[in-house]
């Protein structure tokens, strides 16, 4: 790229705020040793006793490299603004990932204009990665997790998913449960199928045609797809507890197989691209992790109109990251061991069992609870009010619409909604690969 050119789209160094972020993604990484690519122009030190900061002249010594090891993270945030070298720096950057070190690089953008950050910056800055050897796991901004309305660009190079490709040898399990979910059960089915997976569904008795389209669904796909209702006998109250025990049993006649806990209004998806769902838990596999957490985003109605036939992705574009404490943890797709796991008791948010490790980088989930006004009133107003056991309800289980129990017209606000149908991962991926609960513990974004 021209020197003037990448000064014209880059400014100063990304502010330090970022290595918050950083601190924590080093963290859940297991990694140990930091080391800080600084300007040799100027002081550009990161003020952490345990960073260890190292001029570009320097760096090209072969005993400093030699240095970096699978535990190092090496971090570079002004390679486009004040290094005079850029082709060493990339060579440092490239030589260091190829010894097994996470990179990450951030600086700010020098552009207001969101048109040309998405479509010149960004895949500018991707090529030019990818020239230097430095196949990025994430290129895109910061902007969730900035509360001062400055915009940095990022990227996240992580060799242990990405100097490999494992394709799944058997297909993940999904165990999902069902209950009134008709007008969106064919596209969910659909969608599991298309992602590598297979599916066995609890029908807890759902009272429209339900029950009806999961039986064509067995006729259509055969093999991948199982149902049952349950429990044998319909109940008079339901029970999520019973489903989450059933699931349990489900994931331990599966063993070695991953397995994923989900719902009949949720689409689940693998945040490493191009890869499916199925081979992207491959390859968490084979970095030696074997649980992964999701980032929700719900998904809202802003108008009158329903969901119509296979449309639920284009109705249904808007979403906001979660917002109740149970969306910040979602351990809900594990390889299964020897041992049950207990999902019941967190209420079904993380699959517990003895020598979990969790991926850092979170996958993501689309949430599509409420689909439209008419579909919410009915929901929340009569089919959840007195659906579940009193045991559950008293324990505190199925009060996340409470706050909305009773409304005529349940829509939300375009202003208080991020859309998700253009640049969604580039303005919002790191976020999602995070995730937004150390947006909140940090003090961080909304």
């Amino acid at each position: 790229m021209n020197d003037k050119r990448d000064h014209d789209l880059f400014a100063r160094p990304a502010p330090h705020k970022v290595l918050d972020v950083l601190d924590e993604l080093t963290w859940a990484t297991g990694r140990t040793k930091f080391m800080n690519l600084k300007s040799d122009k100027n002081s550009d030190n990161i003020e952490r006793g345990h960073w260890e900061n190292v001029a570009l002249e320097f760096a090209r010594h072969p005993e400093v490299l030699e240095s970096i090891s699978k535990d190092h993270v090496v971090t570079c945030f002004d390679a486009f603004t004040t290094l005079s070298d850029r082709t060493a720096v990339f060579d440092f950057l490239a030589a260091a990932y190829r010894k097994g070190a996470l990179i990450f690089t951030s600086m700010r953008a020098n552009e207001t204009d969101d048109l040309k950050i998405f479509e010149r910056i960004l895949p500018e800055f991707h090529a030019t990665l990818r020239a230097a050897g430095l196949p990025p796991l994430f290129v895109g901004l910061d902007s969730d997790f900035s509360s001062d309305g400055t915009t940095s660009v990022v990227s996240i190079h992580e060799p242990r998913l990405q100097r490999h490709f494992a394709s799944s040898v058997q297909r993940p399990l999904a165990i999902l449960s069902c209950f009134n979910e008709s007008d969106v059960i064919e596209q969910v089915i659909e969608h599991w199928i298309a992602e590598g997976c297979c599916l066995q569904i609890l029908d807890n008795w759902s009272t429209d045609h339900s029950w009806s389209l999961l039986i064509a669904a067995v006729e259509r796909f055969g093999d991948l797809v199982t149902i049952e209702r349950f429990p044998l006998v319909e109940p008079v109250a339901g029970s999520w507890e019973d489903i989450l025990r059933r699931k349990e049993e489900i994931a331990e006649a599966n063993q070695g197989r991953w397995i994923i806990h989900t719902d009949a209004d949720e689409i689940r998806c693998s945040p490493f691209f191009p890869f499916k769902l199925a081979d992207a838990l491959a390859l968490v596999e084979s970095a030696g992790w074997n649980r992964v957490d999701f980032t929700v985003l719900n998904h809202r109605p802003v108008d009158d109109r329903p969901v119509g036939p296979g449309a639920l992705v284009a109705s249904l574009p808007y979403f906001e990251f979660g917002t109740k404490p149970g969306h910040f943890i979602q351990k809900k797709a594990w390889i299964q061991g020897g041992v049950r796991v207990n999902l019941a008791g967190s209420g079904g948010h993380v699959a517990d069992f003895e020598g979990a490790r969790d991926c850092p980088y979170r996958f993501v989930l689309h949430h599509y609870p409420l689909r439209s006004p008419e579909h919410a009133r009915r929901k929340i107003n009569h089919e959840r009010a007195g659906r579940w056991s009193t045991e559950e309800t008293q324990r505190g289980w199925h009060n996340h619409y409470n706050d909305l129990l009773g409304s005529d017209r349940i829509v939300w606000e375009l202003d208080d909604l991020h859309d998700s149908r253009r640049h969604f991962w580039e303005q919002h991926g790191l976020q999602v690969l995070l995730g937004p609960m150390m947006v909140a513990e940090s003090g961080r974004g909304s």
